[in-house]
């Protein structure tokens, strides 16, 4: 069912003038201008994206698709709540909103499963794609999006909001000012603040993000490309959360165990671990630590031990000052957002998003088949800078 509103209906008989009409959108959505944009998939986590959509002077929201009746109709009390006009809704089918050349970029938040059908389609149909982590189940499909994106011009932007913590963003910038020297290696693991408080014997494995995160950190899309990956397990130091007998927060209670690794090299020699699964007893995290030539920060206490700089009478110190001093104001989804949003408006020469995308997406299949293969090294594909 597709149900149009009075006022996108003549919104869209103005846009859709004889010039631009024969025009693909995406040449359209020029710098400065608001970014007209779909949803499909609508969502406990469209929603939140969707939700700082609706408060973006950057963004006009124009139609929403989804199979659920319930995610509509929690998604037009967003539109509500924000004031904005109902939008087009496509219930049926999203082919639809593909098709209208009133809209520039779609974000897709549908089930991991159906991002790769649904990205290419929308690229083929000239619309900028920002989706979840998961660009597809296997390599051949990401080699493909990567492929489509350089041919049609539209950007792939992965919308993932735990790379863009607080506290991630903050040390990113201590490494680009040379706080810790030079970087030799990152561990990434889960949220230890999110983790579950109760056991749980069928606790699912956790995606290997923040990998952005770390990748950003190392300077991957900037030289320092992935060369190769192996998943490896060891005993590992990592934390659990444990309810306290009266109300209040859950306390981390550190434990060590085996643990399910993938360890990344880069090019220029460095070491990113990702921890891949949740533990066999409950859910575990080994937390996010940067170790550099002078100095480290692990987020599971929030510290920080700089050589030359930390009191001489103790090994670490707070990490708080440093957060507060490096971190940018934003909450994660809104600056999710805006960088898509960027990257549309402002792309930048000889750099496409599809690129980081593919790469961090490629980890979970890549790391699968060297689990299969006994743990053995895969390398990572190559993929060209082409000049745009």
């Amino acid at each position: 069912m597709h149900i149009t509103s009075r006022r996108h209906f003549l919104k869209n008989a103005a846009i859709l003038s004889p010039v631009l009409t024969f025009l693909p959108s995406y040449l359209t959505a020029g710098k400065g201008s608001r970014l007209r944009i779909g949803f499909i998939g609508t969502g406990l986590w469209g929603q939140q994206y969707l939700n700082q959509a609706l408060q973006s002077k950057d963004v006009d929201v124009r139609a929403i698709s989804d199979t659920d009746p319930k995610a509509i109709r929690q998604s037009l009390q967003l539109f509500s709540q924000a004031g904005y006009s109902r939008p087009d809704i496509y219930e049926d089918t999203y082919e639809t909103l593909l098709s209208r050349k009133d809209i520039d970029a779609v974000i897709i938040a549908t089930p991991w499963q159906q991002h790769y059908p649904i990205a290419k389609a929308a690229m083929l149909a000239g619309k900028h794609v920002a989706c979840g982590t998961v660009m597809g189940a296997t390599l051949e499909e990401h080699i493909d999006i990567v492929r489509i994106s350089e041919q049609t011009g539209c950007q792939y932007f992965t919308l993932d909001e735990h790379s863009y913590r607080r506290d991630l963003l903050a040390v990113t910038n201590m490494v680009q000012e040379g706080v810790f020297g030079e970087v030799t290696s990152v561990r990434a693991g889960a949220r230890h603040d999110a983790l579950p408080a109760t056991h749980d014997d069928q606790a699912s494995s956790y995606p290997v993000y923040p990998a952005a995160a770390a990748a950003r950190i190392l300077g991957v899309q900037k030289g320092n490309a992935f060369v190769s990956l192996r998943v490896v397990e060891e005993k590992k130091e990592y934390v659990i959360n444990k309810p306290r007998a009266e109300k209040g927060p859950v306390r981390l209670i550190f434990a060590s165990g085996d643990v399910q690794t993938i360890e990344l090299t880069t090019q220029e020699g460095q070491t990113l671990s990702l921890q891949m699964d949740a533990g066999k007893d409950c859910p575990v995290s080994t937390g996010f630590q940067v170790t550099g030539s002078q100095g480290t920060w692990v987020d599971l206490f929030n510290a920080i031990h700089l050589k030359d700089q930390s009191p001489a009478n103790q090994t670490w110190e707070a990490g708080k000052p440093y957060i507060e001093q490096y971190a940018k104001d934003g909450g994660a989804y809104a600056l999710a957002l805006r960088e898509f949003v960027t990257s549309v408006q402002q792309p930048v020469k000889g750099e496409l998003p599809v690129y980081a995308a593919a790469v961090n997406s490629m980890i979970g299949p890549m790391a699968t088949l060297s689990a299969q293969r006994g743990g053995a090294t895969v390398h990572f594909p190559k993929f060209r800078n082409p000049i745009i």
